[in-house]
């Protein structure tokens, strides 16, 4: 595993129609929308750990607490720091905040968990049975 406290990364994506609060249905207006928001967020933190999990291993979100606390109109980019900030033997927090032209669109914490992915997938099809 070569991941250390203190790894960053920034993502970037343009507001379209498709991201906005009312094209996924959580909210009636073209803007931002916060789901759009959060898959940013976890597509930066697995970006981040891209190459640096031993063989067979991945990682799972577990856990998210995002304030966003600004509109974005379509047209507009946005950005999304991440940065891990502890490592607690599987348990990885991240420390996240996005950003458009004109400041913070969104701020908060993200957790991450490192799992065998066979086993992880293995038992999840338990649930089938």
């Amino acid at each position: 595993m070569k991941i250390e406290i203190g790894d960053k990364i920034t993502l970037a994506e343009e507001v379209t129609d498709e991201l906005t609060a009312a094209r996924w249905g959580s909210g009636s207006l073209p803007v931002y929308a916060t789901p759009a928001m959060v898959l940013l967020v976890e597509k930066a933190a697995v970006k981040l750990l891209e190459g640096k999990l031993d063989d067979g291993m991945t990682t799972v979100g577990t856990n998210l607490n995002i304030s966003h606390v600004s509109a974005t109109p379509v047209g507009c980019n946005v950005t999304c720091q991440c940065h891990l900030t502890e490592i607690n033997r599987k348990k990885l927090e991240f420390q996240v905040e996005i950003m458009d032209d004109k400041g913070r669109v969104g701020i908060g914490t993200h957790e991450r968990y490192i799992v065998a992915a066979d086993s992880f997938l293995d038992n999840a099809k338990q649930k089938l049975n």
